[in-house]
């Protein structure tokens, strides 16, 4: 059916909106508000979703207008093995999930010598150490008294109480870019022991992907939501919401015309950027604002160019690299896809993707070719299609997705994941599957069953 239709229809359904009330009003269509309303629908309460964008997905979102048919992602695309409810609802949705075999990718830069790796090896021994001592993995804000200083430690500065930052600073930098589109200088040290003890060992990191495309997800909940008689608005962004005796109001603009929908609960699913710049009635409390500013704001920039062939298949390992690159990261994106033509995705993650900010979406791109040049001299000639997303010049996201910077998973976290009066909030911010899909999901399964409890 897909998501365009079923705006359509509920646009037919919702003729007079302004005098219908709803048991929850979701703002967003991400995968985190989406989930909530399908969740909530399927305990028969009647649900409106509202989309600032004239799609679904959020921060999922597939790239499609490229030749022979192949797509290739924007944002995210990566399924851990872990990741149960993504797991779970491709399997309801019946879209087909597949590990990659003939995976493809490199890391831009000459490679470490032994002392770089020899820090590496120290580092993570330290944090597996850490991990093992936090006694609720599930909670991980219940920090014991010797830990909980070390939520305003950084990766760095332990790095180097540990004698390692020199030798391994390459790695660390590298690593942060890559998992969480930050620099080491930001990032909590405490939160990446908490993520090795959140997701334990023997997980398969990265292992599955979706075959038909990432947004088939969202999509297909869309539908779900709206086949189950929930109603949703896309190009509807929200611009007020207002707490009422009993319950909220949303104010909105649907294609530049004012909107008003009433209900009882409200759940934001919206990126945390966003939330302080609504117009809330009573004002967001002090504590939620404050909070909100330990959250880190992971910088990203996606390339992706398509190329005629798959010459990369011909020689994997390129002959040079770069002594330095703005790109830590380089993969192939239709390893999974037919024909002859393929596309790379070129990663631009924290202070390199806050400088390429400032630089045309052609420039990004020909800095991406530029690289690839020096690997594989003859890559610019075979160029099909490109583009170049900056996620933080996004105005409905700001951000690609949240680091945990000092602070936020003792202080921040167990504050935000609480509601507001009929008001609960989700998104991928709230949960420790920190910047996946899962998160999301989870987030959204969890303000469904607030929602639930509240009303029952």
């Amino acid at each position: 059916m897909g998501y365009t239709l079923a705006y359509h229809r509920t646009g037919e359904i919702m003729s007079d909106s302004q005098n219908q009330r709803y048991d929850c009003v979701v703002l967003g269509a991400g995968l985190a508000g989406l989930y909530a309303a399908y969740l909530l629908r399927q305990s028969n309460f009647s649900v409106c979703v509202l989309e600032a964008r004239e799609r679904v997905g959020g921060r999922v979102c597939t790239w499609r207008a490229l030749a022979n048919q192949q797509h290739a992602e924007l944002g995210p695309e990566f399924v851990d093995s872990n990741h149960s409810r993504v797991i779970r609802l491709a399997e309801r949705f019946n879209l087909t999930l597949s590990t990659r075999p003939d995976f493809w990718g490199v890391s831009p830069t000459p490679p470490l010598g032994r002392r770089a790796r020899r820090a590496w090896r120290q580092f993570w021994n330290a944090i597996d150490a850490l991990a093992a001592q936090i006694p609720d993995r599930y909670a991980p804000w219940h920090a014991p008294e010797p830990l909980r200083p070390l939520d305003c430690v950084t990766m760095r500065a332990y790095a180097e109480r540990l004698g390692v930052w020199e030798a391994g600073e390459p790695l660390f930098r590298r690593y942060t870019q890559n998992m969480e589109a930050t620099e080491p200088e930001n990032l909590s040290v405490y939160s990446v022991a908490a993520q090795e003890a959140f997701y334990g060992k023997g997980v398969a990191a990265g292992v599955y992907r979706f075959v038909d495309g990432t947004d088939t997800l969202p999509r297909a909940l869309a539908d779900a939501v709206v086949a189950q008689g929930g109603e949703l608005r896309l190009n509807t962004p929200v611009e007020a919401i207002e707490q009422i005796p009993d319950g909220v109001r949303v104010h909105a603009r649907q294609e530049g015309k004012p909107l008003t929908v009433q209900a009882s609960h409200a759940i934001v699913a919206l990126p945390f950027p966003v939330l302080t710049q609504l117009e809330w009635r009573p004002a967001l409390a002090s504590w939620r604002v404050e909070a909100l500013q330990h959250a880190g704001r992971g910088a990203v920039i996606r390339t992706l160019i398509q190329f005629r062939r798959r010459f990369w298949r011909d020689e994997p390992y390129p002959r040079a690299y770069p002594s330095r690159s703005e790109v830590s990261a380089v993969w192939e994106e239709t390893d999974l896809q037919a024909g002859d033509s393929g596309v790379l995705s070129f990663w631009t993650g924290g202070e390199s993707a806050r400088r390429w900010a400032s630089l045309s979406e052609q420039a990004r791109i020909d800095e991406c070719l530029r690289l690839l040049e020096g690997m594989y001299p003859e890559c610019r000639a075979q160029v099909v299609a490109a583009r170049s997303h900056d996620w933080q010049a996004d105005p409905f996201a700001q951000h690609a997705y949240i680091y945990h910077a000092p602070g936020y998973l003792t202080e921040a976290l167990p504050l935000l994941r609480q509601h507001e009066g009929r008001v609960h909030f989700a998104g991928d911010y709230l949960s420790l599957f920190v910047g996946y899909m899962e998160g999301a999901l989870e987030s959204g399964e969890r303000a469904a069953q607030a929602v639930q409890h509240a009303s029952s």
